[in-house]
């Protein structure tokens, strides 16, 4: 829950930032919506789309059928849509936010 907590703090910075963050699941829709209501719990302002067709995930080249569960991959995404860095790690949230925002603020 700490590492939730943490990128929701994450949030202000990266507005700070003029980026915007986006989750995308590929996962069941009921379990899209569990995820989205505890976000909202934790008070953390996530947009969260559901990906039911993988179309998403086939632009990016993201497989969630890894055999380990939901496949996490953060990616920053310019202004002009072009993909400058992603990060996977399927265990440690809280290394999405940091990346995240050292990406970002890297390209400022």
């Amino acid at each position: 829950m700490a590492e939730n907590l943490g990128f929701g703090k994450s949030q202000q910075r990266m507005a700070d930032r003029n980026a915007v963050v986006v989750a995308i699941g590929s996962a069941e829709e009921r379990q899209i919506r569990r995820l989205a209501r505890y976000f909202r719990f934790l008070r953390i302002d996530l947009p969260m789309a559901h990906d039911s067709d993988s179309r998403v995930g086939d632009l990016y080249d993201v497989r969630p059928d890894t055999g380990v569960g939901n496949l996490r991959v953060t990616y920053v995404i310019d202004e002009e849509g072009l993909v400058t860095g992603f990060h996977h790690n399927e265990l440690s949230i809280a290394s999405h936010w940091r990346w995240a925002l050292r990406t970002v603020a890297a390209a400022r």
